[in-house]
Formats: structure tokens, sequence, C-alpha cells
């Protein structure tokens, strides 16, 4: 389990390394109140704390802090609390890959496409990971290498109720 566990932190497509791993990001919260939406934006920490066998991410920030929460990482998947819930994000992050779900009945999520994506930290060829059901999807939009750039959630055909971008990160390439 420890070998899984280091193999995937140590590898893309998420790089954490604690104490050097963080990720900043501006949020757009979309509230419906009457007949108007209401936007209302914050700015977002992700570090990532523990050890190498003991990963987590603390939260600081946003209109709904998580705190901190654990990377759990099994066979063929790895939960990356702030951005994927309980649901488990399938390894090797490759187009078509899924996670079944698990025996506690929750689904998984799904890499979907490869798009190009446009965030204020930059523009990549980024992997789309969804997970959708009929009241609500979640979609993450993960560059190998250096993490999510983008997120949204809410509920299908509607405007997300959150739209997280990439502003910068330690995992970002240095500028030459």
């Amino acid at each position: 389990m420890i070998a899984l566990l280091l193999a995937a932190l140590l590898a893309p497509p998420f790089p954490i390394e604690p104490g050097a791993s963080w990720w900043v990001y501006r949020e757009a919260y979309a509230e419906r109140r009457r007949d108007v939406d209401v936007i209302t934006e914050d700015e977002t920490r992700y570090e990532a704390r523990g050890t190498r066998r003991r990963v987590v991410v603390v939260q600081t920030g946003g209109a709904d802090p998580a705190g901190t929460v654990p990377i759990e990482v099994g066979e063929g998947f790895i939960r990356l609390g702030p951005w994927t819930g309980e649901e488990p994000l399938p390894l090797p992050l490759t187009l078509g890959a899924s996670w079944a779900g698990d025996e506690e009945g929750r689904a998984g999520w799904m890499v979907e496409a490869e798009e190009e994506v446009s965030v204020p930290a930059g523009t990549w060829k980024a992997l789309r990971c969804a997970l959708r059901n009929w009241r609500s999807e979640s979609v993450l939009w993960i560059v190998p290498g250096i993490g999510v750039v983008r997120e949204t959630e809410g509920a299908p055909g509607q405007r997300p109720e959150i739209d997280r971008v990439l502003l910068r990160a330690s995992t970002l390439p240095v500028a030459r």
C-alpha cells in the first residue's frame, strides 16, 4: 500500500510534494436568489502537507473551506479530497479510464476527453474528468504534471454553482 501511495504521488498526473506543492484558485460561486444569479468570488489556496506516507491537503479561503483532507490511493484510483471528494479518480489518467464505483455504491470519475483549456495561469491540453448523475455534475480539467487547472460543480445544463480556475501554483513550469 505504501508503495502504491508513493508511486501515485511521485508520478504525474498530479504532483503532490508535502511542504512544496500548492495551488491558488479564483472561485466564483453562483447562487440563485429569486430570479437573479448572485455571483461571489473568492480566492482559495490548497497546500500539500504531512509526510510522504500520510499526505493531506489543507484548504484556506473560499466560501466552503474543506479544512484538512487526506489523499487516499488504492489499486487503480486516487481520492484527492478537495477536488474529487469521496469518489475515486482512476489511475492512470488516460482517455476513457473510469472508476466503476466501490462496495458502498459510490460512482466514480471518468476521463471523458482531452481538450485545450485556458485559465489565468496559462493554456494547456487537459484531461476532462467528470462525475455525472441526473442531479449534479463535477468536472475537473487536469494537466499532467500540474494538477487541476479548472473545476466546475452544479446541476446539469445550468450555470455551475462553483467555477474554480487556477491562478498560480508551485507546480507550474518556470518561465524562461
